[in-house]
C-alpha cells in the first residue's frame, strides 16, 4: 500500500511540475541560466524553491532536487538539469532546458 501512495503522489507532483512548468515560465521549460539565480552552475532547493509551481504548492523542492540530482551532490548541475527525469506523462519534460 505505501508503495502505491508513494508512487501516487509522485505521479501527482510531476503532472502538477509539468503542466506549471508550461504555465509559469511562458513558452516551453525554463532554462538553466533562468532558475541558476546565484550563476554558480548548480541549481539548489533554494533556487528550485523559486519556480513558480513550487511558490504555489504543487511541488516541493527538495523532492524535485532528490529526482534531478543524478549524482546525489546535493545541488543539480546543468548537465543533470539537462538530463533530467521526464516529469509527467510522456509530456516533454524530460530532456533538454
Amino acid at each position: 500500500m505505501k508503495a502505491i501512495t508513494t508512487l501516487s503522489v509522485a505521479a501527482t507532483i510531476a503532472l502538477a511540475a509539468q503542466f506549471a512548468f508550461a504555465q509559469g515560465m511562458g513558452m516551453g521549460a525554463p532554462n538553466f541560466a533562468a532558475i541558476d539565480a546565484d550563476s554558480n552552475g548548480e541549481l539548489t532547493a533554494e533556487e528550485l524553491a523559486a519556480l513558480p509551481f513550487v511558490q504555489n504548492g504543487n511541488a516541493q523542492a527538495d523532492q524535485i532536487l532528490t529526482q534531478w540530482d543524478s549524482d546525489s551532490s546535493g545541488t543539480v548541475s546543468e548537465e543533470e538539469f539537462n538530463n533530467r527525469p521526464a516529469m509527467g506523462m510522456g509530456m516533454g519534460m524530460g530532456m533538454g532546458g
